[in-house]
């Protein structure tokens, strides 16, 4: 793959000149980015089971001296009964397809969600009181939930009877604009570590604790992110075994202390599986092009669309497999392509509709908007959730299969210097602002328009000049008192540059 210009310099080290504005300060739109600004637990409190010797592996991480700088500090907060509750056996069947339930047919553990939903959610609770749903209402009878819905309400959809003291807080940008805070549950978080290797073991790699390299990478590449090292308390591994660590990481050149530790750390650490998204993807396989030495066992894509070039591409690179899996921070993981004959629905309590715009069951090879029903986080269980993306269903050998999964694109702008920079940037920038919802488009021009939701007063103007910051052109604004589409789901991000040549 050809490096742009501005990719050529990133993967250089780029300067302070070729940097955007420094939006970081305290008093900036993302000051929760900077470091350390949120940690608040000792490591013995983040990973309560783990001995001292895994603790002390993880500050070694943490201080190596060619590391990032670290944003924040986590753990996955698992004791020793939820370490015997994961027991690790679901990587053992994880990938495996043992669905049952058809879109007319559910299986039978919706039926018990509907009726525990309708005594233990609020907003369920209220529709019984109202006469407009109850415990035995069928499935496709009830309304579906937006994304709108969970910003608007949260607690109307976490169930009374949860103790809340193990919450974990996961956040989504999502496609409305409002950022979304998601409650975990810890076993809820660890089990989507389990299935990963699940994945990753059915597609082919192998995946065992390894304490001489990092066991997985979470990689990002935008102006700002939350950075980290963690340990994998319930990787499976042989007792005795030190636990593998994991870290988040940016790819910008701007987080990290000197031209080159980018690539010094990275070829050191030699992450066995790297999870990321499209275009950190595309950038480090421009990295490994130029001579960066690093041999994953797997990649795993996730968040934005992913190509059969991209996957050649990484096969060609590390021969390794790309499982391409498909969720939201709301449901978990739904559905995972280890190759390109579709997105399998994954073995747990996740059930799938493929609807009409009216909200009618479509048949099996039509193209709808997929729905989905889950029941793995005793926070959040959701009933019918529209995730605003689309697909055809098919059934095969494999289990429930998602076909022509339509997920969100990734999208790049070019700044006025001829630079790219990706949309998660102006994410941040948006949501920071306070806007409601957006879409934000780049003409063939490289001129820039914002439509904007604003929340509060002042909003819509203070998200246009970060945005004019952010590239470095004039932005057009236009003001609206609601979101472009009604299920709260805009189309955030377009533009009419080619990604590749930055013409139209």
């Amino acid at each position: 793959m050809r490096a742009t210009d501005g990719d050529a310099r990133d993967a250089a080290g780029a300067g302070s000149a070729d940097r955007a504005p420094d939006l970081t300060a305290p008093d900036g739109l993302l000051a929760e980015y900077a470091p350390m600004g949120a940690a608040t637990l000792a490591d013995a409190e983040r990973w309560p089971s783990l001995r001292a010797s895994d603790l002390a592996r993880v500050a070694q991480a943490r201080a190596h001296p060619a590391a990032p700088v670290w944003v924040h500090e986590t753990g996955d907060r698992l004791d020793e009964a939820d370490l015997r509750a994961l027991g690790g056996g679901e990587s053992a069947t994880a990938g495996q397809t043992r669905r049952t339930g058809t879109q007319d047919d559910p299986p039978a553990w919706v039926a018990d969600l509907v009726a525990r939903a309708h005594a233990v959610v609020p907003r369920y609770r209220r529709a019984v009181r109202a006469g407009t749903s109850g415990p035995s209402t069928p499935l496709a009878d009830l309304p579906r939930v937006t994304r709108a819905d969970l910003v608007a309400d949260l607690a109307a959809h976490v169930p009374v009877d949860v103790p809340l003291d193990r919450v974990l807080e996961g956040t989504s940008s999502g496609s409305t604009g409002a950022a979304l805070r998601v409650p975990l549950h810890p076993r809820t978080v660890a089990s989507d570590l389990l299935l990963l290797h699940g994945l990753v073991t059915a597609a082919g790699a192998r995946w065992g604790a390894d304490a001489d390299r990092l066991g997985l990478l979470n990689l990002v590449d935008q102006r700002t992110a939350f950075t980290y090292v963690s340990a994998m308390s319930a990787f499976p591994r042989p007792a005795g075994t030190p636990v593998p660590l994991m870290a988040r990481a940016n790819l910008d050149p701007s987080a990290w202390r000197a031209p080159g530790d980018r690539e010094r750390w990275l070829a050191d650490v030699d992450p066995q599986v790297v999870s990321t998204s499209a275009l950190p993807l595309l950038h480090l396989l421009e990295l490994a092009a130029a001579g960066l030495d690093l041999h994953p066992v797997a990649v795993v894509n996730g968040a934005t669309h992913v190509t059969p070039a991209v996957r050649a591409a990484v096969r060609a690179t590390w021969d390794a497999p790309l499982v391409d899996l498909y969720g939201l921070r709301e449901t978990g993981p739904v559905a995972a392509a280890p190759d390109d004959g579709g997105h399998v629905v994954v073995d747990r309590r996740v059930h799938v509709e493929v609807l009409d715009a009216d909200g009618v069951p479509v048949p099996d090879g039509v193209r709808g908007e997929v729905v989905v029903t889950v029941d793995e986080n005793p926070y959040l269980p959701l009933l019918r959730y529209r995730t605003g993306d689309h697909a055809a269903l098919r059934r095969d050998a494999r289990g429930t299969v998602l076909v022509g999964l339509e997920g969100r694109a990734p999208v790049r702008f070019a700044d006025a210097g001829g630079r790219w920079r990706p949309s998660v940037d102006a994410t941040q920038v948006l949501q920071a602002a306070g806007l409601l919802a957006w879409h934000l488009h780049q003409a063939a021009d490289g001129t820039v328009r914002l439509v904007a939701v604003p929340g509060p007063a002042g909003a819509a103007d203070e998200a246009a000049r970060a945005v004019r910051d952010w590239l470095g052109r004039p932005v057009e604004l236009e003001v609206r008192d609601r979101p472009e589409r009604a299920d709260g789901k805009p189309h955030r991000f377009t533009t009419d540059l080619d990604a590749a040549t930055r013409r139209p």
